[in-house]
């Protein structure tokens, strides 16, 4: 990312008990998470080398506003603001290959006779022929187990139509339906939706995970 929103206030609530260095390795932190548009890596040795802070205060503030996962240090706040980052860069490629955004509709005056219909009409035809249409989203989430994870749902629904999700609804949701009567997310430890849409649960195939006997592929990274 090059740039993210910093909410001053809601900065300031949270952090006033922080000495000068913990908050100084606090914003390196969140510089390095959307700088690299993913978590924080779990060798804090090589964390604390990058942000040039200390090793015992780094990983003190990696333990009071990240969450420690198998694949690094996880912040929600983080995570939603790359999704939709991501997802407006997205949407900026789209437009661009389209020649920029669309215009506003324009109103066509009959004080106007020398416009050519055909090319009015064109142009109606391409403004309306984008039609809404119904994902599956709600679906996974609905299949997804309530937990303390469950979060960051608008972010999630980026993702998901972001990567054009739809037409593998009944794979993923069919992973998800298995996976959670496992014995790693009945015990709590499933990753949150946005970790599984990210890194595509669904497609592991390293990795095992029984479910009622049966194996289930698990990528770790």
């Amino acid at each position: 990312m090059i740039w993210y929103k910093f909410h001053l206030g809601d900065y300031i609530t949270h952090t006033t008990h922080l000495s000068d260095a913990e908050d100084l390795a606090y914003r390196r932190l969140l510089d390095l998470y959307y700088m690299s548009e993913k978590q924080i890596p779990l060798n804090t040795e090589s964390v604390s080398r990058k942000i040039r802070i200390d090793l015992d205060i780094t990983e003190s503030v990696l333990g009071e506003f990240f969450e420690k996962t198998e694949n690094g240090y996880f912040n929600h706040r983080c995570d939603a603001e790359v999704a939709k980052y991501q997802a407006q860069v997205a949407n900026n490629q789209r437009l661009g290959k389209l020649g920029g955004r669309p215009k506003k509709t324009e109103s066509v005056s009959e004080s106007k006779p020398n416009g050519n219909p055909k090319k009015i009409k064109n142009k109606i035809n391409t403004i309306t022929s984008v039609a809404p249409t119904t994902s599956r989203f709600d679906d996974f989430w609905s299949a997804w187990p309530s937990s303390k994870r469950k979060v960051a749902r608008s972010a999630c629904e980026t993702k998901w139509k972001r990567h054009a999700l739809d037409p593998l609804a009944d794979k993923i949701i069919a992973s998800v339906t298995r996976l959670r009567a496992s014995e790693q997310w009945v015990s709590g430890f499933e990753p949150s939706p946005l970790t599984f849409i990210n890194q595509k649960r669904w497609e592991d195939e390293s990795g095992t995970d029984s479910v009622n006997g049966s194996v289930f592929n698990r990528r770790v990274i």
